[in-house]
């Protein structure tokens, strides 16, 4: 195997016993390795996020929920002068 620096991300030992849902373990995972290394922030859209976790943008949806309401990421709207353009997610627990 050749590892080249930077190409990996962390996820925090207590996500294993947290009893979190497969669907929210995969997100998290695809959130922390999106997000800055430094401020632990990404940007990604439902859709990407779908896509890149196999899921229906209807689960990841479910799945940022449970993330949130669970403390595991925080979750800012993100606004243009058309309207709101994305979601902020802050990677926590790291």
């Amino acid at each position: 195997m050749n590892r080249k620096e930077g190409n990996y991300f962390r996820v925090p030992n207590d996500i294993f016993g947290s009893g979190i849902e497969k669907r929210a373990f995969v997100v998290y995972c695809y959130l922390s390795r999106c997000s800055d290394m430094k401020t632990r922030q990404c940007y990604p859209s439902l859709k990407t996020i779908a896509k890149a976790c196999n899921l229906s943008v209807t689960t990841v949806r479910r799945a940022l929920a449970d993330l949130e309401n669970g403390g595991w990421i925080d979750i800012a709207q993100r606004f243009t002068d058309n309207g709101q353009e994305s979601n902020l997610y802050t990677v926590l627990n790291i």
